[in-house]
């Protein structure tokens, strides 16, 4: 049986006569679904953090702006922007990996990225990093009623009596507030960003979740809440923190502590929060680090923030 073959100019032919205009008046952009962000203290590489440094190189000021880029465990690269929280001095620790790596995780492993900061000179500093996006959005924000969401994060601590938030989340997209670790941390007042959920270690060692909607008041129903989990870390070693958020906004926390990274069975805390995003809201995920002044290391082993697939915007 013979084959039959088209020539060159039969194929141009074909292609100048296919309608392949593009309405980009109505056309609708998608943003892809999946793992959006990902990387692991053991087989991924360290993070690129951007030289920084306002007056001097490692002198940071209060919400200063910086960069980082997280390697993937196949070769891709997740950016992130992230906020200083204080004055840092070029004594403080920096945003390293630091630590052993072994070649599998032990709730025993004191090895991860560092994200103390000038802890060990100053109260009150930290980080505030949006992983793969900025304040305003960026490749990882997500639509509340087109996309669902979770984010999973392990950390180990040194001491976590030493810290005021370790605390994971999502808010809506505004400027950043570098002063909403320490609000979470007294789990009382203004937490300045109108929107959010936020859930992990707020106070020392305690696992406490923190809510607001549309800006509202301590103490609605509807609006700014602090929740006491009534469940605590250990005093040091590992702790996971997991949020899952609907397509309807619906947020539900789970953690575990003493397990693996990554690692371990889930479960919803003692005691927990009902909430729900507003449709249509446009969140980013966080993550707030903020120390008391103590030397002492808390380190990011894992992170995996997830979205579905959707429509993202119709031009």
């Amino acid at each position: 049986m013979g084959t039959k073959r088209i020539g060159l100019a039969r194929v141009e032919a074909l292609l100048e006569n296919l309608k392949r205009d593009i309405n980009w008046q109505t056309s609708t952009f998608s943003r892809s679904g999946g793992v959006i962000f990902k990387w692991n203290y053991i087989n991924c590489q360290t993070p690129i953090v951007s030289n920084i440094g306002s007056t001097a190189h490692g002198v940071l000021a209060d919400g200063e702006l910086m960069s980082m880029i997280f390697p993937g465990p196949n070769g891709e690269m997740y950016p992130a922007q992230c906020s200083v929280v204080g004055a840092h001095t070029a004594a403080g620790g920096r945003f390293m990996v630091e630590g052993t790596i072994p070649a599998t995780d032990t709730n025993n492993t004191a090895a991860g990225f560092n994200l103390q900061g000038d802890a060990e000179t100053a109260d009150n500093t930290g980080i505030e990093i949006i992983p793969g996006g900025t304040a305003f959005g960026g490749a990882s924000a997500c639509t509340i009623g087109t996309h669902a969401m979770s984010f999973d994060a392990t950390w180990y601590s040194v001491d976590y009596t030493d810290q005021d938030a370790v605390t994971i989340g999502f808010r809506k997209i505004e400027e950043f507030e570098t002063g909403h670790g320490a609000i979470l941390a007294a789990a009382s007042g203004d937490p300045l960003y109108t929107d959010f959920v936020a859930f992990g270690v707020q106070s020392a060692d305690d696992v406490q979740i923190a809510t607001r909607l549309n800006d509202g008041t301590m103490g609605s129903s509807t609006g700014c809440a602090f929740t006491d989990s009534t469940q605590a870390t250990a005093a040091s070693k590992n702790h996971r923190f997991r949020i899952e958020v609907t397509k309807g906004g619906v947020v539900t926390y789970s953690h575990i502590g003493a397990a693996v990274a990554a690692a371990g069975t889930l479960a919803a805390p003692t005691t927990t929060a009902a909430f729900t995003f507003d449709s249509g809201d446009i969140v980013v995920p966080y993550i707030v680090v903020q120390s008391t002044n103590a030397d002492s290391g808390i380190y990011l082993k894992d992170i995996t923030i997830t979205r579905s697939g959707g429509k993202a915007y119709v031009s």
